[in-house]
């Protein structure tokens, strides 16, 4: 018995349980501490063991509070750096309006002192935008790749250029050495034209028209209104209405011929002219022995008549009566109702188609 009191008190040595590890206590859970039982056999620590890995660890209030303080403090000073970080490079980042700092030597290369840049055959080639806040005074010629805009008055004393084209432009003198086309031209004051004017289509004048030398048209020329002119020389008159002179009508042209037209001239008698194709006068010499009445003079006109016209004669100076024996678009012909004795005397005449 005493041999088996020894042996079980040195078992109960060997089956001394590990240490205990202290952990923090939730309020909210009421755990029961019990008294670790020593017990014999490996079964019971086992059991023990597996009972201690069932609690799960749940920190208190206070601590749970501290971690959010410090995860707060962690993002408010990230934060902060990101502002900086934001700060420094917008205000390293200057708007191109405020210009680039150069240095007195950059700008003693570029001709800001008066000195020459290089030699006439280099090139100077600028890749960003220039802006000239001032004047820009070029000596040469400047050649432009793309498009010029100007937003104020370009001034400039000669200007050669292939094409223009321009919504509303006011010009005080322009000279236009080859052709010109323009849809509208509206010229306020005086146009002067030094060579030859063409108009193709309707020219409207709302005032006088001035033509200080001759006016050629070769086509229809339609008057709206007054025609006022000091002389007006034209092949073809043609008038839709009534024909007012207020002075003389005095025709011109060839002198048509004419001669005798039959034996009651008689012998050695002789007609002259003295007019055209419109009117004249026609001086007649009655020879001696006019042996009978009939055909006395023939006229031809110097350019027949479309058709045949309309002849008017009155003798002047003698009482025989006259007649017309003839009238054709060539001319016409003058005859007597009796035997005329030696005389002289005028028959005018007046032709009207």
């Amino acid at each position: 018995m005493v041999a088996n009191a020894g042996s079980a008190d040195q078992n109960k040595q060997l089956a001394q349980p590990e240490a205990e590890t202290l952990k923090p206590r939730d309020d909210n859970v009421n755990v029961e501490t019990k008294p670790v039982e020593h017990e014999t056999s490996r079964q019971k620590i086992d059991q023990t063991e597996s009972r201690r890995r069932r609690f799960t660890y749940r920190p208190s209030h206070k601590a749970t509070f501290i971690g959010l303080g410090v995860v707060i403090a962690i993002l408010a000073i990230n934060a902060i750096i990101l502002g900086f970080v934001i700060k420094g490079s917008g205000s390293s980042s200057k708007p191109i309006s405020q210009g680039v700092a150069i240095s007195p030597g950059v700008l003693s290369k570029l001709g800001v002192n008066d000195t020459q840049i290089g030699n006439a055959n280099e090139t100077l080639i600028v890749d960003p935008s220039a802006q000239f806040n001032s004047k820009l005074s070029v000596a040469g010629n400047v050649s432009i790749g793309g498009q010029l805009n100007l937003n104020s008055t370009l001034s400039t004393t000669a200007a050669s250029l292939g094409q223009i084209k321009a919504g509303s432009e006011t010009v005080n003198q322009i000279s236009i050495n080859g052709n010109a086309t323009t849809a509208n031209l509206s010229v306020t004051g005086n146009l002067g034209v030094g060579g030859t004017a063409q108009f193709q289509n309707s020219l409207d004048v709302a005032q006088i028209l001035s033509v200080a030398g001759s006016a050629a048209v070769a086509n229809n020329l339609s008057v709206g209104n007054n025609l006022t002119a000091k002389n007006i020389s034209t092949n073809n008159l043609t008038l839709a209405g009534n024909l007012v002179f207020g002075n003389h009508l005095i025709s011109s042209g060839g002198t048509p011929s004419v001669g005798p037209g039959g034996p009651a001239l008689g012998n050695q008698g002789s007609v002259s002219i003295n007019g055209d194709d419109s009117a004249g006068t026609i001086s007649v010499n009655v020879g001696a022995n006019a042996s009978s009445a009939g055909p006395l003079i023939s006229l031809a006109f110097t350019s027949q008549y479309t058709s045949v016209p309309r002849v008017v004669i009155t003798a002047i100076g003698s009482p025989v009566n006259f007649y017309l024996y003839s009238v054709s678009t060539g001319g016409f012909t003058v005859a007597t109702s009796s035997v005329l004795s030696y005389s002289h005397f005028y028959i005018d005449y007046i032709v009207e188609q």
